[in-house]
């Protein structure tokens, strides 16, 4: 099921195996609804430092694994 379309991106939800993917161009990277979630808080962040509303962070993040943890 297709949830969000647009020009660079689509992102589908599959409900039999619960992976959301997400399509840019010819790449498409399959996430667990938490890595997902992880990964548009990461994006979202950027943006807004992008924009100066906020400084970008000190630490550098820890990797997120397909188990659901950090690396």
């Amino acid at each position: 099921m297709t949830l969000s379309r647009g020009p660079v991106a689509r992102v589908d939800h599959c409900p039999q195996c619960n992976v959301i993917s997400i399509h840019l161009g010819a790449t498409s990277i399959r996430l667990e609804p938490a890595a997902y979630e992880a990964l548009w808080g990461t994006l979202s962040h950027a943006l807004r430092v992008l924009r100066g509303l906020t400084e970008a962070p000190e630490a550098t993040p820890t990797m997120w694994t397909s188990s659901g943890g950090s690396a």
